[in-house]
């Protein structure tokens, strides 16, 4: 990996001004939420889901470019519980609605995205608005069952703040899609099918820029 960054560092120095870029290196950390997964019930107000829940996960970032516009990847790893979102007490308990179970740290989830970044604006000439879009690859384990690999997209914006010259920090909010479920039909109770799957996330990291 190091041989890769000093690669990567050593052709963006060989450029000609008009093409060459600066490399970028960065650690985060943040926290996401899904929704699909897998559902059971045809009834919108009684449907039962299970979902991946609110792992906390830790990244390597890279990045080359200039500001205007800049290739990205990461590689991430968390730990997501599984919830079972809708469950209804019984009424000896005289619930007043449906209730969330969560047992945590269910699944290992590696994930590793790719994609480009353009500069939208600069705000009072400090922090920088950024968009970006990606691809993802993310595999599924957990004991037990086989792990799974799944392939969607993404979408993001961030801010960005110089700290010193060779310091940034970093604060970012992704949308992601995948057309399968985290989740195989085998693995479910009865009832339940598996479904696309959305991620809302957060994450802020610190970026070098050597």
């Amino acid at each position: 990996m190091l041989r890769l960054f000093a690669w990567l560092g050593a052709c963006s120095l060989a450029l000609p001004g008009s093409l060459a870029g600066q490399l970028s290196l960065g650690l985060s950390v943040g926290t996401a939420s899904f929704s699909g997964a897998a559902r059971a019930g045809g009834n919108p107000e009684e449907v039962v889901r299970f979902l991946p829940y609110r792992p906390t996960s830790f990244g390597l970032l890279v990045g080359w470019g200039h500001e205007a516009l800049r290739l990205e990847g990461s590689a991430r790893y968390g730990e997501p519980g599984l919830a079972l979102r809708g469950v209804t007490l019984s009424d000896a308990v005289q619930s007043p609605g449906s209730v969330l179970i969560v047992s945590e740290n269910a699944f290992r989830l590696v994930s590793f995205a790719g994609g480009a970044s353009l500069r939208l604006l600069r705000l009072r000439e400090g922090p920088v608005v950024r968009a970006g879009a990606a691809l993802v690859l993310e595999r599924w384990s957990s004991p037990g069952s086989e792990p799974r690999t799944l392939a969607g997209a993404q979408g993001s914006l961030a801010l960005e703040l110089a700290l010193t010259g060779a310091l940034s920090a970093r604060g970012e909010a992704e949308l992601g899609f995948t057309p399968a479920s985290p989740f195989r039909a085998g693995d479910l109770p009865d009832g339940f099918t598996p479904r696309s799957t959305w991620r809302r996330s957060l994450a802020i990291a610190l970026v070098w820029w050597p």
